[in-house]
């Protein structure tokens, strides 16, 4: 599905493409337009009002990269499209899926061991994971030494209830909701749940102002 010469309406995208999971407001690798994420039944949709020459093929890397980030599968035939694999739809994960895909450097991929440092202390967080009676189940560890490491375990174990719909099976390690293993969505979201604090605050500021872009502005094409 591409974009057609007439810019539809919101409504009319709406009806069309789904409900918007995500908008990154200004996309800093392709002229600051507006870029959003739409469900409709298990189809993700990357989208943008823009006209300027080239959007096409920018919603097509990053579809790519979200196909990557996200271990998704794309839809055949079409260059801004992808499909969500069977089990529960974790909207929470995909938000920060398509911010990354959007904001980050577009030719770095994560890849290699699940780990990020601490920023509250000198530790490193690692995460593994393996299949527990029919259950993909991750364990958060440390590396280093610091006061109350067993607190900060739990606090990375509740950063992934909270952004990745998870349920905690012990102390130290979750799951998600469907059981599965996603290690894509693992790795995206071990920066933020060892921070909960200072992610909320960003979540707030990026709300206030997708609404604007949203309500008020519609999405921006240049």
């Amino acid at each position: 599905m591409t974009q057609t010469a007439q810019k539809p309406s919101v409504k009319e995208t709406i009806g069309r493409l789904g409900k918007c999971v995500e908008l990154v407001s200004m996309d800093p690798h392709f002229h600051d337009i507006s870029v959003g994420l739409f469900l409709k039944d298990r189809t993700l949709t990357i989208w943008s009002y823009s006209s300027i020459p080239g959007t096409d093929k920018r919603l097509g890397k990053i579809r790519d990269r979200i196909v990557k980030l996200g271990d998704l599968e794309p839809v055949a035939g079409s260059p801004n499209q992808a499909l969500v694999p069977p089990g529960d739809i974790l909207v929470q994960p995909m938000r920060f899926m398509f911010k990354e895909a959007v904001e980050k450097d577009p030719d770095l991929l994560p890849s290699g061991p699940i780990e990020a440092a601490d920023n509250k202390s000198t530790l490193t967080f690692i995460v593994t994971g393996e299949q527990n009676d029919g259950t993909y189940v991750y364990t958060v560890s440390v590396r280093g030494e610091a006061e109350r490491a067993e607190s900060r375990i739990r606090a990375a174990v509740g950063g992934f209830m909270k952004y990745g719909q998870c349920e905690r099976v012990t102390p130290d390690s979750f799951r998600f909701p469907d059981g599965q293993r996603h290690d894509g969505f693992v790795r995206l979201l071990l920066p933020y749940a060892r921070n909960v604090s200072a992610v909320e605050r960003m979540l707030e500021a990026d709300e206030m102002e997708g609404q604007m872009t949203t309500q008020t502005l519609g999405f921006s094409s240049t």
